[in-house]
């Protein structure tokens, strides 16, 4: 059996007019390397499912696993769980509202071996508002951590061992980036892929809610507190 490179999450909630776009632009960008597609339903009340099992059962050449979850569990909890459901050597998220471009997605995975970490930033054609509130995060983020990295919320390739061996224990919208500054204070290694992303065609983005807003603060609250606990650590030498 052919050992699968790279293992493929994509989250979806409510994108029946999506999903399928999404998944063809992974089967025109992912080339030349074993790999397994992930999608993870999030409680749609659509018929997301429906879609994607259409897509499966006209690409059997594809390895592709459906999960429907009754009740919506966040995208960060379901990023980490499938990884148990994952065999691939490394782990990536291309989200399911077919942001990204297959042009885009052949990119960022040309990049694999390179470093323990495939980090994107994107060409940001939101609205003022969304790219303020994006900056800031970075920013933040950048300054506790005393890192210079653009963006950290894209659709990055980890290691599959070092996301399991790093995870954090919640469901945080800002789950990316305590991931990636986890790994850094363990020295490994990164490099950085620009990418041009397509603006959402269909439905809204629900990134911007009360809920989620809370979630970005306590992983700022919790990035600051792990920061703190290994500059002490380090000035202890403390291993």
């Amino acid at each position: 059996m052919e050992k699968i490179t790279l293992s493929i999450f994509v989250p979806c909630f409510n994108e029946e007019n999506n999903i399928i776009k999404a998944l063809s632009y992974i089967k025109e960008g992912v080339q030349d390397i074993s790999y397994e597609i992930l999608v993870v339903d999030d409680g749609s009340k659509d018929k997301t499912v429906e879609m994607a099992e259409q897509f499966k059962k006209n690409n059997p050449g594809i390895s592709i696993k459906i999960f429907r979850k009754e009740i919506n569990k966040g995208i960060g909890f379901n990023y980490y769980e499938t990884t148990s459901k994952a065999s691939g050597k490394y782990y990536m998220m291309i989200s399911g509202d077919a942001a990204e471009p297959s042009s885009e997605i052949k990119k960022i995975v040309s990049n694999i071996g390179k470093a323990d970490m495939i980090l994107t930033y994107i060409i940001d054609k939101r609205g003022i508002f969304r790219k303020f509130v994006s900056k800031i995060f970075v920013f933040i983020i950048n300054l506790i951590t005393l890192n210079n990295l653009k963006y950290y919320n894209g659709p990055n390739i980890h290691l599959l061992e070092n996301v399991k061996l790093y995870r954090g224990r919640e469901s945080r919208v800002g789950f990316q980036a305590e991931l990636i500054i986890a790994q850094l204070r363990h020295k490994k290694t990164y490099v950085e892929i620009e990418m041009n992303p397509y603006l959402r065609s269909s439905g809204s983005s629900k990134s911007l809610t009360p809920r989620s807003i809370l979630t970005v603060i306590l992983s700022l609250a919790l990035i600051f507190l792990n920061q703190i606990i290994y500059l002490v650590r380090k000035i202890l030498k403390i291993n």
